[in-house]
């Protein structure tokens, strides 16, 4: 075969093309391979107080994260006859008010700089709040 005046065999262009497509995909893929994985926090409602699943002991807990981390909160609501909902301020992360027995969730990049990030239930911010501790 004859490309712009030069003999190329068939297993040559065959050879070439497979690897111009092999390079195109890794260059496509390369940003989904990049972004890190999303960690997931469950926090449930009961008694006007936010709890870390498996950790009835400690209401409204400090929550350690990483700068830039991804982070998916999940809310639970166990607190009958109230709705909560779910806000850090500070990345204009919100979940809406879900009634008891409900769920919602939100998918959030923590903020680069590290500090203390308050998350609250805006409807009962004085006593549902806690920090979420950017390192």
């Amino acid at each position: 075969m004859s490309i712009l005046g030069h003999n190329v065999s068939r297993t040559l262009l065959a050879q070439a093309v497979a690897t111009s497509v092999a390079v195109l995909l890794l260059a496509a893929l390369l940003p989904a391979l990049a972004v890190p994985p999303t960690r997931e926090i469950t926090l449930l409602t009961t008694d006007m107080a936010f709890y870390i699943a498996g950790d009835a002991s400690t209401p409204n807990p400090t929550i350690d994260v990483k700068a830039g981390e991804r982070v998916r909160i999940v809310l639970r609501n166990q607190d009958r006859g109230m709705k909560h909902d779910f806000a850090v301020p500070a990345s204009a992360a919100t979940i809406s008010a879900i009634r008891w027995n409900e769920s919602g969730e939100v998918t959030f990049d923590v903020p680069d700089a590290p500090g203390d990030y308050q998350y609250e239930c805006r409807p009962h911010r004085p006593m549902m709040r806690g920090v979420l501790r950017v390192h």
